[in-house]
């Protein structure tokens, strides 16, 4: 009886600070939206460079105020927007978002543990852990344009790319650059100067490269 009582407080709890923070209690008890609120997506890929087209639904109003989308997303390790589309890696796959709704947009499958994940305008790259490669996207289709497996890349873990050069932090403490235009391998960077120690996050503001080493809690920056 008291375990009862006291799980139901519990629940309104629960429920008071949802309210609080202005989020709806739909679909509390599993943590994702009711099946009612979930906005429907237009294209689901099974595989690279394949999809589906689903029926037409209506555009969902624009975001305001915090939102949680939960809905068929699976262990996300990173996540990555140009300002209108937002990329999700998920499982084996990635989950392209509206940035202006929320709204699912298409469900790309086909990769082998993508951890990271980096939009530069036309293209998304992708860091697959599980396949030792990185993935090159097509940001306007999803489509795929290349699969990367270049010696240079060990185990990667993040990546970004500015356009022009992309950044794979790897396993092996190292930072493999490529480039953007072909995906050609430029160079590997390591040594004992750069002291990269578990590289885990990787960006660039036009002139130096900035990676934070995770196992050695510390930050490394060289010349982009």
């Amino acid at each position: 009886m008291h375990a009862h009582l006291w799980r139901a407080a519990g629940a309104i709890t629960a429920a008071g600070a949802l309210a609080l923070l202005g989020l709806t209690t739909a679909g509390a008890a599993t943590g994702r939206p009711a099946a009612a609120s979930r906005p429907a997506a237009s294209t689901v890929a099974s595989a690279i460079g394949t999809s589906h087209q689903a029926a037409p639904a209506a555009a969902p109003d624009a975001l305001s105020g915090p939102h949680v989308f939960g809905w068929g997303i699976n262990w996300p390790p990173d996540i990555a927007t140009d300002g209108t589309h937002a990329w999700v890696d998920s499982g084996d796959s990635v989950i392209e978002l509206n940035a202006a709704t929320g709204a699912e947009v298409r469900v790309i499958g086909g990769f082998r543990h993508p951890i990271g994940i980096s939009p530069d305008g036309g293209h998304v790259w992708v860091a697959n852990f599980g396949g030792n490669s990185v993935t090159e996207l097509n940001a306007a289709t999803g489509a795929l344009v290349q699969v990367i497996t270049s010696d240079g890349l060990h185990y990667p873990r993040a990546i970004f790319s500015d356009g022009s050069h992309v950044w794979v932090t790897n396993e092996d403490e190292s930072v493999t650059e490529l480039n953007a235009a072909t995906g050609a391998l430029a160079k590997v960077i390591n040594g004992s100067r750069y002291i990269f120690n578990g590289p885990d996050a990787i960006t660039s503001d036009g002139t130096d490269v900035w990676v934070a080493n995770i196992s050695g809690e510390s930050v490394t920056a060289f010349p982009a």
